[in-house]
């Protein structure tokens, strides 16, 4: 039986491998990021109890820290980084070309199916700042796509500074800005990272 002591290490282990990849992504987003040499670097904070999300490898309880206030500054980073991260994304999809994106490999989803189950979850995402969430129309998944994401943006710049916000218990998550933001932006890079590994670029 694996202990909890070294599932931690592990996943603390995960992030020093990704590391580069997550300093990628910040250079990007015009912010400075040094990927830690080893796990010896980190300095966990904090520890919140899992669900079965959790164990599938996807956040799915908030922090103590998400349900911080919001500054101007948090909102100019959130935004930097969330459109980073979508646009990796897209980068991804793109290195594919058009007659490969509906064929679903052995292991998950087909590239045209990873961006409809993302446009899903940044609905469910999106719901954090109050609009309900609504099924995406299959055909329409570039329009819906260029929408969704304008409309967190729109949302996380109106956000109250400064003021505590209350949770919305929605769809099995209590959303709050902070975490539906750091939420997509790492659904949108564990996508991006498959489809880069797949591609083996």
């Amino acid at each position: 039986m694996v202990s909890s002591r070294q599932r931690r290490g592990e996943a603390l282990n995960q992030l020093v491998i990704a590391g580069t990849r997550y300093a990628q992504v910040a250079g990007r987003a015009g912010l400075t990021f040094a990927a830690p040499p080893s796990i010896e670097a980190f300095e966990v904070v904090e520890h919140v109890p899992g669900t079965a999300i959790t164990d599938f490898g996807a956040p799915s309880i908030p922090l103590t820290s998400d349900q911080e206030p919001l500054e101007e500054a948090d909102i100019d980073r959130f935004i930097a980084l969330l459109t980073t991260c979508w646009t990796t994304f897209d980068d991804a999809l793109n290195s594919f070309s058009a007659d490969q994106h509906d064929i679903k490999p052995e292991r998950g989803r087909s590239p045209d199916a990873m961006r409809l189950h993302l446009l899903e979850a940044d609905r469910m995402h999106l719901s954090a700042f109050g609009p309900a969430f609504r099924q995406p129309d299959p055909t329409r998944v570039t329009e819906q796509e260029a929408e969704v994401r304008e409309q967190i943006i729109t949302a996380l710049r109106v956000v109250p500074r400064g003021e505590d916000i209350a949770p919305r218990r929605r769809y099995g998550f209590s959303l709050i800005p902070r975490f539906a933001v750091r939420r997509s932006a790492w659904h949108a890079l564990d996508h991006a990272w498959e489809l880069q590994d797949r591609s083996g670029r």
